[in-house]
């Protein structure tokens, strides 16, 4: 299993980075759309910095800004993800495997009005998804009580190869 997810994993990346431009601007404007009444009704929400071949979240992030929704980012460590308050995209800089992180200042602590967007590189829609395979957010959700939502384009909606410590997210974007 371990060998047909990094092989799946390396051909996602690719595919990712071989999107039209146009066509993944429109997809996360939409994905945005759908989100924000997630946003909305969160005490907080505890989301990644995307990299270029994600769906957008910074978009998300100054909505929260702008509406007075607390944000927290990720800093990962050897096993676990520790997340952090951030008042400003301005504050991120490169972290662990070349992702943007906030410093770690403000600790944050999730509660059931807690909404955490989980990154995926495919996606089936029933709530498994395919990470980067170091396991953080499966570890991290089987402990959350808030509410998870997997981002995720169409054209990466597929069957998730899955393993028992593989974790469901309560719901899951996809651009239309």
């Amino acid at each position: 299993m371990r060998e047909l997810k990094s092989a799946l994993r390396k051909e996602l990346i690719a595919k990712r980075k071989a999107m039209d431009s146009g066509a993944k601007s429109a997809a996360d404007s939409d994905i945005f759309e759908q989100l924000k009444p997630f946003l909305d009704g969160a005490g907080s929400v505890f989301i990644y910095a995307s990299t270029e071949i994600e769906v957008d979240t910074r978009r998300a992030i100054g909505y929260c800004f702008e509406r007075g929704i607390p944000v927290a980012l990720p800093v990962s460590g050897d096993e676990e993800l520790s997340f952090f308050y951030i008042n400003s995209i301005s504050e991120l800089s490169r972290g662990r495997f070349g992702i943007d992180e906030p410093s770690k200042t403000r600790a944050a602590v999730p509660d059931e009005r807690t909404l955490c967007v989980v990154p995926a590189l495919c996606a089936d829609g029933e709530g498994l998804r395919l990470g980067y395979g170091r396991g953080y957010y499966d570890r991290f959700l089987s402990g959350f009580r808030g509410k998870s939502v997997i981002l995720c384009y169409k054209d990466f909606r597929r069957e998730v190869p899955a393993e028992p410590h593989d974790f469901r997210a309560d719901f899951t974007i996809f651009d239309a």
